[in-house]
């Protein structure tokens, strides 16, 4: 197909859109370590590998200004989605160690969030931190590539009208940012569930010991011992949480078969 056609041009177009909604709201990718102007090439770049994959579904180029913008939103707001559909699989793994953080003691203080520009306890970070090595350790980056790819071809550019945007898919994401959650927690939770039954039959059998002074030091002993013993299953837990979801997302929500 001749470059620099109507059809070719309007195409590179709306993948660009959708490539830069991708980018603003996907995870890792939407970093705000990550320059803007690093953003911008990638989109571009992106947009120019895209193109011709698609020479042979590239839709006709509008005739009025009215379909040029209705087009456009159309490609911004399908990549919008698309990121945070990713993006949950994250939030769904910092709810979990916020809830650690507050059963742990660490939620008594907090720092600024650089990922998400939210405050979050310094042992959010720890999750973080472990997330993001995760993350590119099994080249997410190209998962979210990949699955972006993928939804090119299910749904070309153009075509995608936002009214498709389904309520059970939805619902299927937030159950599934909460189930994250708890299984992300769940090790540390049930262990100090069992110091805190445990330290109810001391101050019953003991009276005179002092729970409110060793229960939080031990709290936060025995946290820490078991995340250091739940480390790899947790990694492997990440693995498999970040694997599926960031290529399903966008089938679960978008209806993209």
């Amino acid at each position: 197909m001749p470059l620099l056609t109507p059809e070719y041009t309007w195409g590179f177009l709306l993948i660009l859109f959708r490539t830069s909604g991708l980018l603003v709201s996907a995870p890792m990718l939407s970093h705000k370590a990550i320059p803007a102007q690093a953003r911008i090439g990638l989109a571009v770049f992106l947009a120019l590998v895209m193109v011709p994959l698609q020479a042979e579904h590239l839709p006709a180029a509008p005739v009025d200004l009215a379909h040029m913008a209705a087009g456009v939103l159309s490609e911004a707001l399908f990549g919008l989605a698309l990121g945070l559909a990713m993006q949950l699989v994250f939030t769904g793994m910092q709810m979990g160690s916020h809830i650690l953080g507050v059963q742990m003691g660490f939620g008594l203080g907090s720092v600024y969030d650089p990922i998400t520009g939210a405050q979050f306890g310094a042992f959010d970070q720890f999750y973080a931190v472990l997330v993001a090595l995760v993350f590119f350790g099994m080249n997410g980056h190209h998962i979210v590539v990949q699955a972006f790819a993928e939804t090119l071809r299910a749904v070309p550019p153009g075509t995608w009208n936002p009214l498709v945007l389904q309520a059970s898919g939805i619902a299927g994401l937030a159950s599934g940012l909460m189930i994250t959650a708890v299984r992300v927690a769940m090790p540390i939770v049930v262990a100090l569930f069992l110091t805190d039954v445990g330290m109810g039959f001391v101050a019953k059998t003991v009276p005179q010991a002092n729970i409110l002074v060793v229960g939080m030091p031990l709290k936060i002993g025995v946290g820490l011992l078991v995340l250091i013993a739940a480390l790899p299953a947790t990694s492997s837990l990440m693995q498999a949480v970040i694997g599926g979801p960031l290529t399903g997302s966008s089938e679960r929500l978008l209806g993209v078969s």
